[in-house]
């Protein structure tokens, strides 16, 4: 390859390295502000929705009560089983027998039955040493063979690697797997690969541009996904500003409680 072509290549490799550098950082950040959203959402807003939950069920229960009504009585009691966290669809189901029991005047106990809960699985013993997969075992070896202090003379490159060799042994050790693999992405990202003089430079500058656009593609694919999370869609109606969005969403809550707390009083009033 002559030398313009041969620095033409040198120079596209550097501009994806930066490129994907720049994505990653995007996508991680996009990633941790809507977890933090997320949990704050829970955290600050769940009561609120929680209590709506509960007003719309005693609303409901209120106008069964009242009325007999057999679609009363199936709305009151589907919303009481989204305010014990059952789905109503499947709880009417269950249940199916509740509106034949009301117009026959059988006694029913309020609390609805829960369906059964799974045994949980047996918690590890941490002491209990943990041996490896197969496919931890095949990225380790490969890690290790590719960065390896021994391979280079260099004293700052040869600490570089023993504090990365580090890194590999303490994740193939808890058989960490997708640790070993962002090890493995981090590596192939900083690895300068063979020396400009070497005749295998070409060919390792264009493997590793293909492998910085492929890269490049899943990080965009993955972005995409973290867009249509319907946190992203709220964020994004506020400008990605959380705190605002937390402000304005628990006004519209405190207004909504309000509004239902005033019709479950003139019901039970009337």
């Amino acid at each position: 390859m002559s030398e313009p072509l041969f620095q033409n290549l040198e120079d596209a490799v550097v501009v994806a390295e930066t490129a994907l550098l720049d994505t990653q950082v995007a996508v991680e950040s996009l990633r941790a502000e809507l977890d933090q959203f997320t949990r704050l959402h829970q955290i600050q807003l769940g009561p609120l929705y929680g209590r709506l939950d509960e007003l719309d069920a005693l609303t409901a229960e209120t106008e069964a009560a009242m009325t007999g009504d057999p679609e009363a009585i199936r709305r009151a009691v589907e919303a009481r089983a989204r305010v014990d966290g059952e789905d109503p669809v499947l709880f009417a189901a269950a249940n199916a027998g509740l509106l034949n029991d009301e117009e026959e005047g059988s006694e029913r106990s309020e609390t609805p039955p829960r369906p059964r809960e799974e045994p949980s699985a047996p918690k590890p013993d941490p002491d209990t040493p943990v041996r490896p997969s197969k496919t931890a075992q095949r990225l380790y070896r490969e890690l290790a063979r590719r960065s390896h202090p021994d391979l280079v003379q260099d004293p700052t490159e040869i600490a570089r690697r023993h504090a990365f060799i580090t890194r590999v042994n303490a994740a193939y050790e808890k058989d960490d797997l997708p640790g070993l693999q962002k090890l493995s992405e981090e590596w192939s990202l900083t690895s300068s690969g063979p020396a400009k003089d070497n005749p295998q430079r070409e060919m390792w500058l264009r493997g590793r541009l293909i492998w910085l656009r492929a890269k490049q593609a899943e990080l965009a694919l993955e972005r995409q996904t973290l867009m249509e999370n319907p946190m992203a869609d709220v964020l994004a109606a506020y400008q990605y500003d959380s705190l605002t969005a937390l402000r304005s969403i628990s006004e519209q809550l405190y207004t909504a409680i309000a509004e239902r707390e005033a019709l479950l009083n003139a019901l039970i009033g009337s």
